[in-house]
């Protein structure tokens, strides 16, 4: 009997371990688990004793390879790892999306806003995974809880179990919600009271004459994209969510484009308040071209990545 709980017990098991390692294991753990449970009469309520048995998956790896971690103990080591992936995809964005909007509020060249974000980032990932791993391996040290992490272990602990309950995790679909909403606003704010300043005086940087055409466009499917992470956090990821996300990501490369080859994305007042000459709008403009493309690919692939995944 093989079902997407056990599919997510031995994908926790084996997540972390290397290549032909992780294959081997995961074609002794499936065996194993499917011939217990088919000793138990092979149903569903047998598949979730025998993995609750079987306790917390990292245990289980650490039984077939002999490799136990040492800063964080096994006892812990999962605890710690889903809190810190939490907090990192909560807090990372919002921190870059702040020091943007703070940035370009204050006259900072975008480069520099950018680096300076990328630099805040890599700073904050930093110091909350020193933190969040200072407080576990305490934990860890001191015998904190000894004996009662293994029994309090439940199927319902599992990712993609969770996943099963609310269909996508949380730290994931709120920083997907952030950070469309943060687009929203800059596209939105950016026309209404630029924070890009040239001598004291608000520009925007998007062509206003756009209004009437590309933006609401992209506002409108910023709104479906939020629609559409709402629905994929309840529902999960499946072909159909595949397809949608597919067609979202060709719907905004399709109409984003032809406005940047035409050479009318920029508004004209700010590239002549710059000094940029045809040269170096082009070259400007080939970069936020590419940088399209790359990521409505990589959103598409990653959908459909998660998308198989689930389906297996």
């Amino acid at each position: 009997m093989t079902t997407a709980l056990t599919d997510s017990y031995v994908h926790a098991a084996t997540r972390w371990l290397p290549g032909q390692t992780r294959r081997d294991v995961e074609a002794e753990l499936r065996e194993r688990i499917a011939d217990t449970v088919a000793a138990r009469g092979d149903s569903a309520a047998a598949e979730r004793e025998v993995l609750e048995e079987m306790g917390d998956p990292l245990l289980v790896a650490v039984e077939y390879t002999g490799r136990e971690p040492r800063l964080i103990g096994p006892r812990f080591f999962m605890p710690w790892l889903r809190l810190l992936v939490l907090v990192l995809v909560i807090v990372l964005p919002i921190v870059g999306t702040v020091h943007i909007i703070t940035g370009v509020t204050s006259d900072d060249a975008i480069a520099t806003t950018l680096i300076g974000a990328v630099g805040i980032m890599i700073s904050a990932a930093i110091q909350i995974a020193f933190w969040v791993t200072a407080v576990f391996a305490v934990l860890e040290w001191s015998g904190a809880g000894e004996g009662d992490v293994t029994e309090r272990w439940t199927v319902d602990k599992l990712p993609a179990a969770a996943a099963t309950r609310s269909g996508r995790p949380y730290g994931e679909t709120i920083a997907s919600l952030v950070f469309l909403a943060a687009m929203a606003f800059l596209l939105i704010g950016q026309q209404t009271s630029s924070p890009v300043r040239i001598d004291g005086e608000s520009i925007a940087v998007i062509d206003p004459m756009l209004w009437g055409s590309w933006i609401p466009i992209v506002l409108g499917l910023i709104a479906l994209e939020i629609l559409f992470t709402l629905w994929v956090h309840v529902k999960g990821w499946t072909w159909t969510a595949a397809g949608v996300n597919t067609a979202l990501g060709v719907a905004f490369a399709a109409v984003t484009v032809p406005v940047l080859k035409s050479g009318d994305f920029l508004n004209p007042e700010l590239i002549e308040r710059l000094g940029w000459n045809a040269s170096t709008l082009d070259q400007v403009t080939q970069g936020i071209l590419v940088g399209v493309l790359v990521v409505t690919a990589w959103d598409v692939i990653d959908g459909i990545l998660k998308a198989r995944r689930a389906s297996r």
